[in-house]
């Protein structure tokens, strides 16, 4: 563990000796999502620190929340949480390939009975890419659509229904 620290430590001086100051080479970004029917609310935010390693490719990390309340058939609300890294590649200043490792640690219902839960994790590996438009300064609104390449549809509890997912969000720093 003390030499994945050291070769992480060396690399972010060398970034810095190399390409300038290491808060010109720091960005944050995520972003959030809701979506709301009759039955159901998902409130989710994901915020990311990253660090510019060269002009075009940086490395981060992110975390995530997620609130689900359900309404219907009974009432009551889940709380999921996990973390993630990122790779991202920009091949022009707008568009950008994009990878992520995500552990989400998630709840859900054994039963019919709001009482009744469970916690498991799951794990993904997205893929995809997207597109940034900066939004002054060094601010960029990005979305992306990635693919989860670990989705399995046969797996009987998932904290997602589809293998697709689309993000959009805000970064200060990018550019």
């Amino acid at each position: 563990m003390k030499y994945l620290f050291a070769s992480i430590l060396m690399t972010v001086a060398l970034g810095v000796t190399a390409q300038g100051k290491l808060a010109d080479r720091i960005y944050f970004g995520g972003g959030g999502g809701l979506s709301v029917s009759d039955n159901q609310t998902n409130i989710s935010i994901f915020p990311q620190v990253g660090y510019k390693i060269t002009e075009r490719y940086s490395a981060g990390v992110g975390f995530i929340y997620q609130y689900v309340q359900i309404r219907q058939p009974i009432d009551a609300s889940l709380s999921n949480f996990g973390w993630s890294v990122f790779n991202r590649y920009n091949i022009t200043q707008q568009f950008f390939a994009y990878t992520e490792f995500e552990r989400l640690r998630f709840e859900y219902f054994t039963s019919f009975t709001p009482e009744r839960t469970d916690k498991s994790s799951y794990n993904s590996l997205l893929v995809g890419g997207g597109y940034s438009e900066q939004i002054g300064g060094r601010s960029a609104f990005s979305i992306m659509a990635l693919y989860n390449v670990l989705y399995d549809e046969s797996e009987e509890v998932r904290p997602y229904n589809s293998p697709w997912v689309i993000r959009a969000g805000i970064g200060v720093g990018i550019f």
